[in-house]
């Protein structure tokens, strides 16, 4: 396998080849921004000059500029969506080579992993796949365009114009909003990549050994891979808290009445950012107890051999046994007994637990005077 090449799964997909086409992530920091400026300006910029020519500079104010959910949707969401790509794909190519250059992968398993490497190479640039999201994209328009004449509340009402929809809106609605799903729904397809990825290495027979020092059997670097997703879980947080801002403003909801909702959000956000480590518990469950059980196998007749050694010198006094094998081998028991089976820790919970909490705290604050509730548990602390 040619190590050098580029395995990254961020890939693909009609947006990122567009993007791709002046070889992007070779172009200076400068270029990268104004690209990605001129995507969001695309997106945004039209909507907001049609909504001021149609609306007028008050009904603006209410309608266009308190859309919290539009703004964060092409002014925050967007870019991250844009930007994210290149941790994520240096962190997938570090972790290959990783694997190479620390034998977990060598002649005895290569066959297989390369298999598997090729195999996301495939899903990662299938055709079917752009297919299928401009399918979902153009179909979903339908059930969009239906949804905003019907239940406007629901949304920000400067899409319609005397129960039409409004050239603003038409624009969101033909251009800004298939841009942006068409890259939201890549994203979510990258992730399921990287689930497949991790759940077909566990039925690989990876070198790994339960002494190795980072505790999780030489395979903690993937922390950091799945790390790299965070700035994807804190844009999906975002579009989602920017969702639920709009209708605390324009349909006069409480946060409350959306308990059930908010938790399916939290759930699912922890379904695909951190419980896909955990498809590596068998694995490692495996690891752990080979080697306990190796161990243990190959003690017997050093022990024996031992206390055989340890009686003659206890009847004659002379050729005291060596007893630093004991040493080593409690050492090794010791950290077999330590080696963890989940590569989930409190790096992990705590950054993926803060990209879903962040966002929503403004909304929050709308109906929660956060300071009060600050100097609230500070008091009670101090009292």
């Amino acid at each position: 396998m040619d190590h050098n090449k580029d395995y990254a799964f961020a890939s693909g997909g009609i947006i990122w080849k567009i993007i791709d086409r002046p070889k992007f992530e070779a172009q200076s920091l400068r270029y990268k921004i104004l690209l990605v400026f001129a995507l969001m300006m695309l997106c945004w910029l039209p909507i907001a000059l049609l909504s001021l020519s149609t609306l007028g500079l008050q009904k603006f104010y209410l309608l266009f500029i308190r859309d919290i959910s539009t703004h964060v949707r092409f002014l925050l969401v967007l870019p991250i969506f844009l930007f994210a790509r290149r941790s994520i794909n240096n962190s997938f190519n570090h972790a290959v080579s990783f694997f190479y250059e620390t034998k977990i992968v060598d002649d005895t398993n290569s066959n297989e992993f390369e298999r598997l490497i090729n195999k996301i190479e495939k899903l990662k640039t299938s055709g079917f796949v752009d297919f299928l999201i401009i399918l979902l994209v153009y179909l979903l328009f339908f059930v969009q365009e239906r949804s905003r004449v019907n239940n406007v509340a629901n949304y920000a009402p400067w899409h319609l114009l005397n129960n039409h929809i409004s050239p603003a809106g038409w624009w969101y609605l033909l251009v800004s909003l298939p841009i942006f799903q068409m890259l939201l729904y890549r994203w979510i397809y990258t992730i399921f990549l990287w689930i497949y990825f991790l759940s077909s290495i566990s039925k690989i027979h990876l070198n790994l050994s339960s002494l190795h020092p980072d505790g999780v059997a030489g395979l903690g670097f993937l922390r950091y891979t799945q790390l790299s997703f965070f700035p994807v879980a804190l844009a999906l947080s975002a579009l989602t808290a920017g969702i639920t801002n709009n209708l605390i403003i324009f349909s006069g909801i409480s946060l409350t009445d959306y308990k059930i909702a908010l938790g399916t959000v939290l759930a699912l956000s922890i379904l695909l950012f951190i419980l896909p480590l955990l498809l590596l518990l068998p694995l490692l469950a495996k690891v752990k107890r080979k080697y306990f059980m190796q161990y243990s196998s190959e003690s017997w007749p050093i022990a024996r051999a031992y206390e055989k050694e340890l009686d003659a010198f206890y009847k004659t006094g002379e050729d005291k046994p060596d007893a630093s094998w004991h040493v080593d081998l409690i050492g090794s028991f010791e950290q077999t007994q330590q080696m963890k089976i989940s590569l989930v820790d409190k790096s992990i919970l705590l950054a993926f637990i803060a990209a879903i909490i962040i966002p929503f705290l403004p909304v929050v604050a709308q109906q929660i005077p956060l300071k009060q509730v600050f100097f609230d548990v500070v008091s009670k602390v101090l009292g």
